[in-house]
């Protein structure tokens, strides 16, 4: 195992995912999170005639059950194709050898995950700065006393994003780091069973089998029932760890990093033990 044979082979990985044409998928997410999140944020602020807080935004892309639906499937089709294994692939894997090539597509995967994740933040603050905003790291009236003070259409759609749970449970930094940090963990634990899948040469059933995780477990958590805590999206909602007004723990949050931490070396494992023995002699296999 080399680890200069890792980063290099990363580093190529990455910057080849970067240049990929379906990087413009990124733009329609990025009108669906102004439409479904900034907007209504913005036309609280209006109706308050109060700024809303630069990260409450941050908060709500991450606590939003359609929106944790639209992330991961957002990053699925942009990594469709991982591990990637073209024509070109059985001399890269010679020269680099079978365990440094798969150590560096999972950190190639981490490093995929954390750019879009950046990208994805990085506009939606740039967006939430086209109204009015405040730099505070506290929760903002908006979030607190807009829907005891207006009974409008768009009262309900706040607080589906920023419901009690969240802010009378945590400051707002906390729920945006735990959120986003969870969410990282979610595309890694994603992006590890394409991999396993691809080793097992069952690639296109790793990707059926993504959708399907995500769908039910974002029909788990709209129908509030027990069973969501089987699936990762429930893991990733912060506030779906506590009740709304006191501090009793539905499910601890050292729980939910326990899933995601087993799971991405579960499945890892199952990569790097396949990838040591599977039959890469087939060149019409990658051509």
């Amino acid at each position: 195992m080399s680890g200069r044979k890792i980063l290099r082979q990363a580093q190529m990985e990455y910057f080849m995912w970067l240049s990929n044409p379906r990087m413009a998928i990124s733009l329609v997410l990025l009108v669906l999170i102004h439409s479904l999140v900034i907007q209504p944020l913005h036309q609280a602020a209006r109706d308050m005639g109060q700024p809303i807080h630069l990260l409450e935004p941050l908060a709500a892309l991450a606590h939003s059950p359609l929106i944790l639906l639209l992330l991961p499937v957002g990053f699925l089709v942009l990594m469709a194709d991982f591990p990637r294994m073209d024509a070109g692939f059985l001399l890269q894997l010679y020269r680099t050898g079978r365990v440094n090539w798969a150590l560096g597509e999972l950190v190639m995967l981490c490093a995929a995950a954390a750019t879009y994740l950046a990208g994805v933040a990085l506009a939606t603050l740039l967006l939430t700065m086209l109204g009015p905003w405040s730099a505070s790291m506290e929760w903002s009236y908006i979030v607190t006393e807009y829907s005891w003070n207006f009974d409008l259409p768009n009262v309900y759609t706040v607080a589906s994003l920023l419901p009690k749970n969240l802010y009378l449970q945590m400051s707002l930094f906390t729920a945006v780091w735990k959120s986003w940090g969870f969410v990282f963990l979610y595309l890694v634990l994603g992006g590890c069973v394409m991999m396993a899948a691809s080793m097992l040469r069952m690639k296109f059933a790793g990707i059926l089998f993504n959708a399907a995780v995500m769908l039910s477990g974002t029909g788990l958590v709209l129908l509030g029932s027990e069973w969501m805590w089987l699936l990762p999206c429930a893991h990733t909602l912060v506030w779906a760890h506590h009740t709304e007004y006191f501090s009793d723990v539905v499910f601890p949050q050292w729980g939910s990093l326990l899933y995601f931490m087993v799971g991405i070396l579960v499945l890892a494992s199952i990569a790097l033990w396949r990838v040591r023995r599977r039959d890469f002699d087939s060149v019409l296999e990658f051509t």
